[in-house]
């Protein structure tokens, strides 16, 4: 029984004594795959252009799932005329279909959801029109669950290593992240903007 006991204070000691690190390195290994998210974004050469993205149609062809695996739902910006399906994660295969979503562990009504794009240079592609936006206009997004607007409320540039901007706020905010500025070969700068929810439908 003593021997037991003992195991189990070995145990608890050593889980104590280690437990900030294993913390830590999780709290790493989160940080490496958002800064990976934030990097793939400058990966696409200034001369080639991204792969077409699925276009989004009413009646979807049956033939097609293997194309929309991984696919959670439409960003629809009016403003910029943007609507492009929103795939799980931000891999180089998510960003060449269409737009990412970094954590997809995340909730629209509740988190701070990112959303990363290319900017295509063929006018009116992917996020190469981010720059164009401004306070107050509306991004929709309409997955199985239910039609989120946001407003947007922030726009600003950061390092690609400032992954901070996706950490969870007191209101629940969607934060579109791409390269910048266009044209620039694999730019280390990501354009961000910052929209808060308005209503759920």
């Amino acid at each position: 029984m003593r021997t037991i006991v003992s195991i189990c204070f070995l145990l608890l000691g050593f889980f104590l004594i280690f437990s900030p690190q294993i913390e830590k390195k999780f709290s790493d290994s989160k940080q490496d795959h958002l800064i990976e998210a934030f990097e793939n974004l400058g990966n696409i050469s200034v001369h080639e252009e991204a792969e077409m993205p699925i276009e989004v149609q009413a009646n979807a062809d049956e033939e097609k799932p293997a194309l929309l695996e991984g696919a959670r739902g439409i960003v629809r910006i009016p403003a910029i005329e943007l609507e492009m399906m929103i795939f799980e994660g931000a891999s180089e295969s998510s960003l060449t279909k269409g737009i990412g979503m970094i954590e997809p562990d995340k909730e629209f009504d509740v988190h701070n959801v990112g959303l990363a794009g290319h900017r295509s240079t063929t006018k009116g592609k992917q996020f190469n029109r981010l720059d164009e936006l401004a306070l107050q206009d509306v991004i929709e997004v309409q997955t199985e669950s239910g039609t989120y607007e946001y407003e947007i409320v922030d726009t600003f540039v950061v390092d690609q290593s400032e992954v901070h901007v996706l950490d969870d706020q007191k209101d629940a905010l969607l934060t579109l992240v791409t390269c910048t500025p266009l044209g620039k070969k694999n730019p280390t700068d990501r354009l961000i903007v910052q929209a808060k929810i308005k209503t759920i439908n």
